[in-house]
């Protein structure tokens, strides 16, 4: 180990930047062949383990990140599809982008009753308009997206609503809260 004296400042150093250490010179009775190299092998050994061994941990960490990331925007998704069915009037992606008795509403309409209805919601301006989704909450197979919303004749009349979801066979359905 160096003696602190042989600790000299980098000239690019300022303040708590890297320090460059002076070489020492090698004492009687001190190993400078074989011992020394052994040393440093056992020292990059152990270094390049601990690097390996924080990368996998981060790598978890990541991969689970993403995972959790990967369900979430899934949700995300789904309530942008259901939104911009509501919009629509698509009936067909309302079919199969709810579950429960919201999916029940839209599987037993006529297709004509649908249409009337929505032409009806357009023109009162009373369809739903999403202008962001703030937080998504996902536990396990279930999911509730927070939403900034506002009416169409009411734009400036923006609130909180939640949407309830559920993952169905993989896909992540709007429902009625259970």
């Amino acid at each position: 180990m160096p003696d602190t004296d042989d600790i000299q400042p980098s000239p690019a150093s300022t303040g708590a930047g890297p320090q460059r250490i002076a070489p020492t010179a090698p004492t009687a009775g001190s190993s400078t062949g074989r011992g020394r190299k052994r040393g440093w092998v056992i020292a990059s050994t152990v270094a390049v383990v601990g690097v390996l061994a924080a990368l996998g941990v981060a790598g978890f960490v990541i991969a689970r990140g993403g995972a959790e990331n990967a369900a979430e925007s899934q949700v995300r998704d789904t309530v942008d599809s259901f939104v911009t069915a509501l919009g629509s009037g698509d009936l067909t992606t309302l079919q199969s982008s709810t579950c429960g008795t919201l999916a029940d509403f839209y599987r037993d309409i006529p297709a004509a009753e649908f249409a009337d209805v929505h032409r009806d919601a357009v023109t009162n301006g009373s369809v739903p308009v999403v202008t962001s989704i703030d937080a998504v909450q996902i536990n396990g197979n279930s999911a509730i997206a927070q939403v900034t919303a506002h009416t169409q004749a009411n734009p400036s009349d923006a609130s909180p609503r939640t949407f309830d979801l559920v993952r169905v066979d993989g896909d992540w359905k709007v429902c009625n809260p259970q």
